[in-house]
């Protein structure tokens, strides 16, 4: 291939890859409903399906079907916003002992470091009242996040019970829009994209429910105030890979630490740190790698894209984004080169043993 071939090539992807952005971008409040919709259907076919052959329409299937798992996401959704709302009620006394934390380190700094008064107020002391003063906009912003997320759940609710009552002309659809591809492809990657997502939010609910049930053990035991409220949100938060588990220890490390003494947030962070290892290591693996086999590299790229273009919302949607790219680009010989890049490492091939042979 010539280079100006090349150029060319490289040129129209970039394009491509542009639009395609740019689209996801200024259509978030349509699409990202529309996305988050797909999964849940994805997830939800199963016992729609069930349902159905017990006799109830597609209809009152889907519609159940959905209206229990509203009825337990309302339930988490309402146990987090009462212990926000208490949170939110006991900052007076969190706004005391900030202050007392910034006296006690202008005197640590003035002992210790030897750094003049004058230094510090002139430096130091505007830099901690802003953070103090951001400590209320904050708190507003997670009851401001879990608000809009009730709009957003109306949305995908919709979406996803229209998806369910009309999947066959969605699956006719796709059949014949990519009708060139040979050997049943269409129906092979519906079929494994719904065994794949269904495996993944199986087992990413148990490993939150287990994340949870332990850290809510261990940050009672050494008598965190917001243990349970501390918990669930270290877990639904370990759902986005990496980034999720450290921001959930540092939140609880330091709201511990403010609301109790010094030594509570230090083992608070050290049951942080070795629940994540038992479920990285353990937990997580059983339960959700076999679902999906998406290499580290890849989920981390995935994360960071899908925070960039739809925040938080994004950084959930990615992992089983890219595992439906995976399938897809599994089961078309074209596309397989980037099913092997997403993809884990190859299992070395085994080595066949000489025969020995005895003289």
């Amino acid at each position: 291939m010539r280079q100006k071939d090349i150029m060319q090539f490289l040129a129209y992807r970039l394009v491509v890859i542009s639009i395609i952005v740019l689209m996801l971008t200024f259509g978030k409040s349509v699409l990202l409903p529309l996305a988050m919709a797909t999964i849940f259907a994805l997830a939800m076919a199963t016992p729609t399906r069930y349902l159905e052959k017990k006799g109830l329409s597609r209809s009152w299937a889907a519609t159940i079907c959905l209206l229990l798992a509203l009825l337990v996401l309302s339930g988490v959704f309402l146990f987090i916003s009462a212990q926000v709302i208490n949170f939110r009620n006991d900052f007076p006394q969190l706004e005391h002992k900030f202050n007392e934390l910034i006296v006690d380190a202008q005197n640590f700094i003035q002992d210790r470091l030897h750094v003049s008064p004058a230094v510090i107020q002139e430096n130091i002391d505007p830099l901690l009242k802003k953070l103090l003063n951001e400590t209320p906009n904050v708190v507003g912003s997670m009851i401001s996040f879990f608000s809009s997320s009730m709009l957003l759940g109306v949305f995908t609710f919709i979406y996803t019970l229209m998806i369910l009552i009309y999947k066959d002309n969605i699956g006719t659809f796709l059949n014949v829009s990519f009708r060139h591809l040979e050997g049943g492809a269409v129906a092979q990657i519906i079929n494994k994209t719904q065994n794949v997502i269904k495996g993944y939010l199986n087992g990413l609910l148990i490993e939150m429910l287990i994340v949870a049930s332990c850290l809510a053990l261990g940050f009672s035991i050494v008598g965190a105030k917001y243990a349970i409220l501390l918990a669930v949100i270290s877990a639904m938060m370990n759902v986005v890979p990496y980034l999720g588990f450290i921001t959930a220890a540092i939140i609880s490390v330091i709201i511990t630490f403010a609301t109790n003494s010094p030594h509570a947030a230090i083992w608070v962070g050290i049951i942080s740190i070795i629940v994540h290892l038992i479920d990285s290591n353990i937990i997580l693996p059983v339960l959700v790698g076999n679902k999906v086999s998406i290499n580290a590299l890849a989920t981390i790229v995935s994360v960071f894209i899908g925070s960039l273009i739809w925040g938080i919302p994004g950084m959930f949607l990615a992992v089983p984004t890219v595992a439906i790219f995976k399938v897809i680009f599994d089961e078309i010989p074209n596309l397989h080169h980037w099913g092997v890049l997403l993809g884990g490492r190859p299992k070395p091939p085994k080595l066949k043993k000489k025969p020995v042979v005895k003289a």
